[in-house]
């Protein structure tokens, strides 16, 4: 077992530089929008992307965000920087060749977002909508990470795990004494992303504890992470039966886990203009 060192100033990716300074960025200074501003421009390709990824329905304000301060000023600075990380995840996969890591990490992670707005959205709690989704593109960012500074460390675990049906923390564990849960934590701290994020990003969504389910974001975060590792994308694929006592173990009623299970519903999330956007960009 190697040692695993993380080095969260120094993202390796397209846009390194542009990335960790926005990460950096101060929410509370006054110049923050302005330093946002100032940075977006620097850099069109990341620029055309926090654009895009605005106009589409998860973000649209019934208006098109056509400018980099309308979208900063609409959306807010810890929204930017969300997209600033979708944009990082999404220059990392994009250059990797390995199917089986884009499906279980970049596929994941994308879908796990879409469907945690999703089941947000219908359950009638519009004004979380945005967290949820924030929420599900971060859950995994300590696994990118683990990717991107120990690649090969990191393959032998996700192979190990899907081989051998364990969890993802256990396979990590054994090959570089770490785990995404850990990592996570720590870029959190590292970024100054807002506290929450811990929660995202350091809590075994697969048992959430009795004081955990209180929180809905995370809830709903759950029940999103575990309709698509059930459906294969994240671990290896769960009977259907078993997919549905998981859900209405997270205090779904048996009409509403059906429709999440449909394949009409998971038909959406593949369909999602994100998802299309993000996903194949050669991967």
């Amino acid at each position: 077992m190697n040692r695993c060192i993380i080095d969260y100033k120094t993202i390796k990716s397209a846009q390194p530089e542009i990335i960790s300074r926005i990460i950096e960025i101060n929410e509370e200074s006054p110049n923050c929008f302005r330093e946002m501003d100032h940075l977006l421009r620097s850099d069109q390709v990341v620029a055309s992307f926090i654009l895009r990824v605005a106009n589409s329905p998860i973000y649209n304000r019934s208006q098109p965000i056509r400018t980099l301060p309308i979208a900063i000023s609409l959306l807010g600075i810890n929204i930017i920087r969300s997209l600033v990380i979708l944009a990082f995840s999404r220059s990392v996969f994009s250059k990797s060749k390995n199917a089986l890591v884009c499906k279980h990490i970049w596929h994941h992670s994308l879908l796990t977002a879409i469907a945690s707005y999703n089941i947000c959205s219908e359950l009638g709690k519009a004004e979380d909508c945005e967290e949820a989704f924030v929420a599900g593109l971060v859950h995994d960012i300590g696994k990118v990470l683990l990717f991107t500074h120990v690649r090969k460390d990191y393959m032998d675990a996700l192979t190990y795990a899907l081989e051998n049906a364990c969890s993802s923390k256990e396979a990590e564990q054994k090959f570089m004494g770490t785990d995404h849960y850990q990592i996570g934590e720590q870029a959190v701290r590292e970024w100054k992303l807002p506290p929450q994020f811990q929660l995202y990003v350091g809590t075994d969504l697969d048992q959430l504890l009795p004081g955990q389910i209180d929180n809905e974001i995370l809830l709903w975060l759950a029940i999103a992470n575990s309709l698509i590792k059930g459906a294969g994308i994240g671990t290896n694929p769960c009977d259907p039966v078993i997919r549905k006592e998981k859900l209405m173990a997270y205090g779904l009623n048996e009409e509403f886990s059906d429709h999440l299970l449909d394949e009409a519903f998971f038909q959406k999330l593949i369909n999602d203009e994100i998802f299309q956007f993000c996903a194949h960009d050669r991967c």
